[in-house]
Order: structure tokens, then C-alpha cells, then sequence
């Protein structure tokens, strides 16, 4: 019997993340992936932004996460665009 309830808890923590993902809008931070998404740009982009450090992520983590507030203080730099005519 002993053996069965060991085996059932092992069971359950090879199951990985049962957690319902968060949208985009509960998020406080960022993969360069998404934060180039919601730019409407490649990752490639978001990197560049990073190695420019015209965006500065958090990489104490062992991966680099971009605030929530590093996207507003972004978007919040925007110029108006003016055309060469």
C-alpha cells in the first residue's frame, strides 16, 4: 500500500504545470519574443532593442524578462512620423 501512494505523488510532479497561463494583460514582464509581438516586430528586433539598451530587461533570473513599465516607458518615447514629402 505503501508503495501505491509514493507512486501516485510521483505521478502527479511528472504531470508538469497545470496553471491556467496569464493573458498578456495580467503579465508584469515579458520574453523579448512577446514584447516584440506586442510591438508588432521579430524577436531579432526586441534583442536589438536590448543589446542598443534602448530597453532595459531584468536578467538575474537566468533568462531576460522586460518589465511591464520598460514597454509603457517605450512606447511612451514614440516620435510622430513625418513624411519626406
Amino acid at each position: 500500500m505503501r508503495d501505491n501512494v509514493i507512486e501516485r505523488q510521483w505521478a502527479q510532479t511528472l504531470g508538469g504545470d497545470t496553471r491556467e497561463p496569464l493573458s498578456l494583460n495580467e503579465r508584469v514582464a515579458f520574453s523579448p519574443a512577446e514584447f516584440a509581438a506586442l510591438c508588432g516586430r521579430s524577436p531579432t528586433w526586441a534583442y536589438r532593442q536590448i543589446y542598443a539598451r534602448r530597453i532595459k530587461p531584468i536578467s538575474d533570473c537566468g533568462r531576460l524578462l522586460i518589465p511591464r513599465s520598460e514597454l509603457e516607458s517605450f512606447l511612451a518615447r514614440k516620435a510622430d512620423y513625418k513624411s519626406a514629402a
